[in-house]
């Protein structure tokens, strides 16, 4: 009970500053704001690699990680992902990175990837019309999703989703999550009235799926290295752990807005 109060009292804060953000705060600090989340949860993903006893090439990790949202607003990231690359590969010339060269570029420039850019598609969508709306669309969808999974799976979770990735999961939670999201999706209508509904359901669908994708697969990634939470936030673990379900939904949204000319209008 103690860890519920802690997860709900950090979860009200969270939510507190993120509408704030989204809504009132400038386009510089909501850049800040994603830079910073970017910069910890890719620390954080370095660190579990780490772990496992895989070298990393950390710094440039970082560094490219942090250049990847400035490079959206001069339309660079392609520019920079090349860098990125180059630059993994010279600094594996080093002798301390002979022996896991292969593995350190793999796992350096995932991070990058999966972490830095996905989550940088949360500023392109601030700069589309209805931005901080499609952006509070998307928060909400998947960490209200999390919140059905959480409360869903505790009262009613019996059947194990997949027991050797995540022990905790379950069939039921997973419905809940799924269920939840398209719900709330669907309730969108009211702050994003111009969107037709079917829009939203099947965005909705698709965001149910994959943010239990996002989830399942740092869960996988901790396992693997034996760990079990990325960070000390309490009740939530870590940054990447609070971003983890959003990382493949973001891009999805961005790609589906865009797709559709009229849900921007």
């Amino acid at each position: 009970m103690r860890t519920l109060y802690k997860r709900l009292i950090v979860s009200a804060f969270l939510v507190s500053i993120t509408y704030a953000t989204i809504f009132f705060a400038p386009t510089q600090f909501f850049f800040l704001v994603v830079e910073i989340f970017i910069l910890l949860a890719l620390n954080e993903y370095f660190e579990i690699a780490e772990k496992k006893g895989i070298v990393i090439n950390r710094v440039v990790g970082l560094l490219f990680g942090a250049l990847l949202p400035f490079s959206i607003f001069y339309q660079m990231e392609s520019l920079v992902l090349v860098l990125a690359t180059l630059s993994i590969f010279i600094s594996n010339f080093h002798p301390k990175f002979r022996q896991q060269a292969l593995l350190s570029t793999a796992v350096t420039f995932f991070g990058i990837i999966y972490i830095a850019w996905f989550f940088s598609f949360l500023i392109k969508i601030r700069h589309l019309e209805h931005g901080s709306a499609w952006v509070f669309f998307t928060i909400l969808a998947v960490k209200g999703g999390d919140a059905g999974a959480y409360f869903v799976g505790r009262k009613l979770g019996k059947t194990k989703l997949i027991e050797h990735i995540s022990p905790n999961k379950s069939v039921e939670g997973a419905i809940g999550c799924f269920l939840t999201t398209i719900l709330l999706c669907a309730l969108s209508k009211v702050y994003l009235p111009h969107v037709a509904i079917g829009h939203l359901i099947i965005m909705g669908i698709v965001i149910g799926i994959l943010s239990q994708f996002g989830d399942l697969a740092e869960s996988l990634i901790k396992r693997d290295a034996g760990v079990k939470d990325s960070g000390m936030i309490p009740g939530l673990g870590g940054i990447f752990d609070v971003l983890d379900s959003l990382l493949l939904c973001i891009p999805f949204v961005y790609y589906y807005i865009t797709a559709y000319p009229s849900l921007g209008q």
